[in-house]
């Protein structure tokens, strides 16, 4: 395949929902998330079986789902938020060019040269592909500003390393 480029950027919204969807993928999330679901059914049961819990103890598990299922995602979306606000790289055009021997990316006024061993992962989700290098950092590109011969050739470079 002949080299490539391409430049894109991340808006506020695109980088929160990216962040609220991988951190839910994590396994503590999933297991909260699950906890919380649990506990909302056991406070709802309450109502139909008077005995069954203490009002104290139906009131801290109602709070407790609530929190977990509502305010726990409005907070994992304000850190994201604040983060992005804060790190002003990811707020920029970032400018990549692919080629058989390596990765070049450019983002603010700034260029680093990555071989194709340097990526430790890729990952597709449904509007992106990550690049994760071996110090956990992600490089974010819109599947929108990608064909699929070039998503097919970064996998084939990612795996052949």
């Amino acid at each position: 395949m002949n080299n490539f480029s391409l430049t894109t950027q991340l808006t506020q919204q695109e980088y929160c929902k990216l962040f609220l969807q991988l951190s839910y993928k994590q396994r503590v999330y999933q297991i909260i998330t699950m906890m919380g679901i649990l506990l909302l059914i056991l406070s709802i049961i309450r109502f139909f079986i008077p005995n069954m819990l203490t009002s104290k103890v139906q009131l801290f598990l109602l709070c407790f789902s609530i929190y977990t299922l509502v305010l726990f995602p409005v907070l994992i979306w304000l850190r994201s938020k604040k983060i992005y606000k804060t790190n002003l790289a990811l707020q920029e055009a970032i400018h990549y060019q692919f080629s058989d021997e390596n990765v070049i990316v450019n983002g603010g006024g700034i260029e680093s040269v990555f071989a194709w061993k340097d990526f430790g992962k890729v990952q597709q989700t449904k509007s992106f592909l990550l690049l994760y290098n071996y110090n956990r950092a992600a490089y974010f590109i819109k599947l929108k500003d990608l064909t699929q011969e070039q998503i097919n050739f970064i996998k084939l470079k990612m795996n052949n390393g």
